[in-house]
């Protein structure tokens, strides 16, 4: 082995380690950007159920809701709220999130509530479930 051979792998070496510590780097950015990023989707999507239980349980929920939020003191700003959600959900919440966030402000149901509930659990967190939308619902407060 000549001393040009030893240099080159002692360069190789080096330059090995280089792109490994930028292939780590790359992938800890990406990894950190993404979980940043379901952190976000998480927090978002917890605020929105809520303001949609909210509405369709509105009778129940009204005092509760304007302690919490003063500005939302009727059903028509509570509705708006959630209207404006649902323009922001463009930037973040899958097609089938937005979907069935439109048929909520459509119908404002439980059924239809439901459905929400299901999709942004999919969205979230890819979850393969039976569940169903009717599985959310207690008969004993539905009556």
């Amino acid at each position: 082995m000549t001393t040009q051979d030893i240099l080159t792998a002692i360069g190789l070496i080096g330059i090995g380690g280089l792109l490994k510590s930028l292939i780590d780097y790359l992938i800890s950015s990406k990894k950190q950007k993404s979980e940043s990023q379901q952190y976000f989707k998480e927090e978002r999507y917890k605020a929105i159920l809520l303001l949609c239980y909210a509405l369709v349980n509105y009778d129940k929920e009204s005092t509760s809701l304007v302690i919490q939020r003063p500005n939302l003191d009727s059903r028509e700003k509570l509705y708006s709220e959630i209207n404006a959600e649902w323009t922001n959900m463009v930037l973040f919440a899958s097609d089938k999130v937005l979907k069935a966030m439109k048929d909520f402000l459509e119908s404002e149901n439980k059924k239809s509530y439901n459905e929400l509930i299901l999709a942004m659990r999919r969205d979230l967190y890819g979850i393969k479930t039976k569940i169903q939308a009717k599985d959310f619902i207690l008969e004993k407060n539905d009556k």
